[in-house]
């Protein structure tokens, strides 16, 4: 192998192998050179990352390299062209004016090159382009409620959907708190007939593609229904799909609209903050609402005890009472961009769900995010 690629390029391609290095001390990035162009690739078993550059292909060849050190010198490049060559059993990397800088690397024996994933003759059928600035706001707007580990099995993935108004949607919960966004866009009607379970890793790098500048993701399912591909020109991320099977989460939203208030979030948001700071680790946090006002309260058992009242200029009805869990009502607080919130709770229940809903949203987006209250002993 021996090459000539831009520094920027290069960079940039393998930033978005990080995705698919879990193992980054004994992870590998693959390089594989022919006629002019160098894709290189990150595997492990959830995603395949695969990202093809132009460049100046002067021997062509495949070779792997320890991620974690190629990574880190390409990062610390000089601008301009770099030189990729392999000598014996070392990759030779050299940049700079004059070649002033040169690196090897050992190459990584007894590995094979793999290509993409099959997908199936028909899976086009299953595939739709979907507008980047859409898809970003939805993960955005879900993600934190998708755990890494969770004791519950469908509290580790979102699900991506369509429910029957049509939408695409993409549901998170850990079955104390649940959110929920969609988006309304012009897709085939073949496309995503099944809902799909999407892993905190998978739904980290479709949002990574988001930022890269395209217009438009196009996402494909395969025949089997195994895996996912996201694709942009020069970029694909091929992802194992879950196995969870999602429970009937719409049992858990309210019925029909009850009761609300509009909040400022910027003010909710540093009232919360401020009366956490007297919670245990329950993060028990009760909100009082009353004619024209709303009091948050939280407590320790026995020592500390923060309160703090907010005016509510639209609020009338009944006293009501219910407590949640501070932290999740925080993290949805960082998550929405909307510079107001309707609360909505059911006047004659504090044992069901307490819903907020962002007032100003994308185009075309929408979302909400329901908190389960919590029993407290008086």
């Amino acid at each position: 192998m021996k090459l000539t690629i831009d520094k920027t390029s290069l960079n940039l391609a393998t930033a978005r192998m990080q995705g698919a290095i879990t193992e980054r001390s004994l992870a590998q990035i693959g390089l594989k050179a022919s006629e002019s162009i160098l894709q290189i690739a990150a595997t492990d078993r959830v995603l395949a990352v695969y990202s093809d550059l132009e460049c100046k292909v002067e021997v062509s060849g495949t070779v792997f390299v320890p991620a974690r050190l190629f990574s880190d010198v390409v990062k610390e490049l000089p601008s301009g062209d770099v030189s990729l060559t392999l000598e014996s059993a070392y990759l030779v990397i050299t940049a700079g004016e004059n070649d002033s800088y040169t690196m090897k690397i050992p190459i990584i024996d007894d590995l094979s090159w793999r290509e993409p994933p099959a997908l199936g003759a028909n899976y086009s059928e299953n595939s739709a382009d979907v507008p980047t600035n859409k898809l970003s706001y939805l993960i955005e707007q879900v993600q934190f409620c998708v755990q890494q580990d969770s004791p519950r099995n469908y509290g580790s993935v979102g699900y991506l959907h369509r429910p029957a108004n049509g939408n695409i949607r993409l549901v998170g919960t850990d079955g104390f708190r649940l959110s929920y966004c969609e988006m309304e866009t012009l897709v085939p009607d073949s496309f995503l007939s099944n809902g799909i379970c999407l892993s905190k890793r998978a739904l980290s790098e479709i949002h990574r593609m988001c930022g890269d500048g395209f217009a438009a993701i196009k996402l494909s399912i395969a025949e089997d229904e195994t895996t996912l591909v996201a694709q942009v020109p020069g970029y694909s991320i091929f992802i194992r799909l879950s196995a969870v099977k999602y429970p009937n989460y719409v049992g858990v939203l309210p019925k029909s609209d009850p009761a609300g208030v509009v909040v400022s979030k910027a003010q909710i948001q540093a009232v919360t903050k401020r009366v956490l700071l007297a919670a245990d680790k329950s993060r028990a946090l009760q909100l009082c609402f009353s004619n024209s006002s709303l009091t948050l309260n939280s407590k320790t058992m026995g020592s500390s005890e923060g309160r703090e009242t907010i005016h509510l200029d639209d609020y009338q009805g009944e006293k009501f009472d219910v407590a949640v869990n501070g932290k999740f009502l925080t993290d949805v607080f960082q998550t929405t961009s909307s510079d107001n919130l309707l609360l909505q709770f059911n006047v004659k229940s504090n044992e069901e769900p307490m819903v907020i809903v962002p007032r100003t949203e994308p185009v075309d987006c929408s979302s909400k995010h329901v908190l389960v209250p919590i029993k407290q002993n008086d």
